[in-house]
Formats: structure tokens, C-alpha cells, sequence
């Protein structure tokens, strides 16, 4: 899936549940981040990871606090590493992709 796939998949409500895993929740969040700076991206990703959590029928799973967190910890490295590229901050930060980091609580979908 390309990046504009995911972000129009995200915001349409057409991505499957099982095409959004932890790698593609991360790289949502830096594309927002990157595109619409960091109030935007953090209104867009929880209100939309909200309803992708219903839709998914697991309304329970959404954190509003952990997505908060994990927004803060990805925009952090963005602006650490200097990366242009999602694939650059994943090489410089690797750990992003683990589903915990120190600090922030695991990712729950």
C-alpha cells in the first residue's frame, strides 16, 4: 500500500482492519505529522483511530491518552533524527516499530 493509499484508506474509512497494523499506525502518524504539523495530525488520528476502532468492533481498544503519547513519541524522533523519509526514521529509530517504547504503553490495536 502506498502512503496516499493508507492516508485515503484511513480517512474513508476503507482500511481493513487487517491492513492496519502497528508499522502502518506509525507510518500514518509521521505522514500526518509530516503533512499537516502536529495539532492537525493529533486531531485527525484521534478522532480517527476512534472510529477505526469501532469499526473494527473493538471500541474498548481506542486510548485517547496512549495515542496522545505515541503522536508525542513519534514526533519526537521526527524531529531528532531529521529523517525525510519514513524509512530513514525507522532506521535511525528501529524501535518505533516494536509496539512499546519507554514511557508509552503498548500499542493496543
Amino acid at each position: 500500500m502506498t502512503p496516499e493509499e493508507l492516508v485515503e484508506g484511513f480517512h474513508s474509512g476503507a482500511l481493513a482492519t487487517a491492513s492496519f497494523g502497528h508499522r502502518e499506525h506509525v507510518q500514518l502518524t509521521w505522514i500526518l505529522l509530516v503533512r499537516d504539523g502536529r495539532a492537525r495530525a493529533e486531531e485527525q488520528l484521534l478522532a480517527g483511530l476512534r472510529a477505526f476502532a469501532a469499526r473494527a468492533g473493538k471500541p474498548d481498544k481506542f486510548d485517547a491518552a496512549l495515542t496522545r503519547a505515541w503522536i508525542a513519541a513519534i514526533d519526537e524522533a521526527r524531529e531528532k533524527t531529521a529523517a525525510i523519509t519514513f524509512e530513514e526514521l525507522i532506521a535511525a529509530r528501529p524501535d518505533l516499530l516494536h509496539g512499546r517504547l519507554s514511557g508509552v504503553p503498548e500499542a493496543p490495536l
